[in-house]
C-alpha cells in the first residue's frame, strides 16, 4: 500500500511553543499563535515511492514505515494485530552498524507478534499481570530470533544482527509496553496536558542525564544515539523494561523509532500531529511520518497507532469480534 505521490505539505515550525504547524494553518494548535511563514526545513523530496514505504491498516490499528530521504534500505520494521478491541503493536528498527540489521528488525517483529497473537486470541483476557507476561516471552522469542539471523553481510558489517524493539499491548482501559534500545512509545492522552513518554531510552544520551548532564547537552553529543541494550548475540542478558498504563481517558498510544522522535520528541508536539489528522489510526501514521520525512528524513520513519479507550462496563471482546 502506498500514499498519493503527488501529495505535499510542508511542517513550519511555530515561534512561540516549537510545535508543529502545516501551511493550511493560519494558527499553532498547542498554544493558538499564529502560523509562521517559513517551513521547519526544506523538503529534501517528494513524497516516496510506493517501494520506499510499507503500510499495515486494521482500522483500529496501524502502522507505517518509510525508507526516508538518506537511507539507502529501511532497517525498520513493525507489526500490527487486533482481535476485537485487543491490540497489539511491534516496532523495531534494525542496528545499522551490525551485519543484517534489516533481517533482524523482520525476524524480531515477527517472533514478537506470534507470541502476543496467541494472547489476543484467547477466550478469557488475563488482565495486565498477563500482558506483562506476554510482553516478557514476546522479547524472549524476539532474542532467539535474531540469533538466527546470518551473521555474514557481502560487503556488511561485521557485527552480528541486532534490533531495538519495542512492544505495546493494549485492551480497553490498559496497556502495557516493553522496550530495549531508543524506540519509543507515548500516551498521548485526549485531555490536554497529559501526555507523555512511556518509555526510556537504552541510550548514551539518556545514561548520562541520569548522571546529571543536561539534556541538550547530551543529545547534542556525538554519541548521543549509541544505544546501551539491544536484542542481539553481542546482548548483555535482560529483561526489557516494562511500563503498565491505566487508562482513565480516551488517547492513542504511540509507537515510533528514533527517525520520528529525533523531529518531533516531546509529546504534545506528536499530540498536535495526532490531533490534526483525524480519528483514523492510518491517518495518524501518514502525518506523522509525513511530518518526519518534510523536516529533513534523515533515518527510516516507522510509528504505529493504537488508539485505546478507558474499560466500559461490558468485557474486553475477542478475537470473533474483529
Amino acid at each position: 500500500m502506498s500514499i498519493d505521490s503527488t501529495t505535499h505539505q510542508e511542517v513550519f515550525s511555530c515561534r512561540s511553543c516549537s510545535s508543529p504547524v502545516f501551511d493550511d494553518e493560519q494558527f499553532c494548535e498547542v498554544c493558538g499563535a499564529a502560523a509562521p511563514t517559513e517551513p521547519v526545513a526544506p523538503h529534501p523530496a517528494d513524497s516516496p515511492a510506493a517501494a520506499d514505504r510499507d503500510e499495515w491498516d486494521l482500522v483500529a490499528v496501524a502502522a507505517l514505515s518509510d525508507r526516508g530521504h538518506r537511507r539507502s534500505r529501511n532497517e525498520d520494521t513493525a507489526r500490527v494485530a487486533r482481535a476485537g478491541e485487543r491490540m497489539a503493536v511491534v516496532v523495531c528498527d534494525g542496528v545499522a552498524s551490525t551485519a543484517n540489521p534489516h533481517l533482524a528488525a523482520v525476524a524480531a517483529a515477527d517472533a514478537a507478534l506470534a507470541v502476543l497473537s496467541e494472547l489476543l486470541a484467547r477466550p478469557e483476557w488475563p488482565g495486565q499481570d498477563g500482558m506483562r507476561d506476554a510482553v516478557g516471552r514476546a522479547f524472549a522469542a524476539a532474542d532467539r530470533a535474531v540469533l538466527g539471523v546470518p551473521d555474514d553481510e557481502p560487503d556488511g558489517n561485521d557485527l552480528s544482527p541486532s534490533t531495538t524493539m519495542v512492544v505495546a499491548l493494549a485492551a480497553p482501559g490498559q496497556a502495557v509496553v516493553g522496550n530495549v534500545g531508543d524506540s519509543r512509545a507515548y500516551w498521548l492522552s485526549g485531555v490536554a496536558g497529559r501526555s507523555r513518554l512511556l518509555t526510556v531510552d537504552d541510550s548514551w544520551a539518556q545514561a548520562s542525564i541520569a548522571e546529571g548532564m543536561a539534556p541538550e547537552a547530551a543529545y547534542a553529543h556525538p554519541d548521543a544515539h549509541t544505544i546501551t541494550r539491544w536484542i542481539g548475540a553481542d546482548a548483555e542478558p535482560g529483561t526489557p523494561s516494562l511500563t503498565t498504563l491505566d487508562v482513565t481517558e480516551p488517547g492513542v498510544l504511540l509507537v515510533c523509532t528514533d527517525g520520528l522522535w529525533n523531529y518531533f520528541a516531546h509529546p504534545e508536539e506528536l499530540a498536535a500531529l495526532v490531533r490534526l489528522a483525524g480519528p483514523a489510526p492510518m491517518d495518524m501514521v501518514r502525518r506523522l511520518s509525513d511530518a518526519a520525512l518534510a523536516a529533513g528524513g534523515q533515518d527510516n520513519v516507522t510509528v504505529a497507532a493504537l488508539p485505546v479507550a478507558p474499560a466500559s462496563s461490558s468485557p474486553s471482546t475477542g478475537p470473533d469480534e474483529e
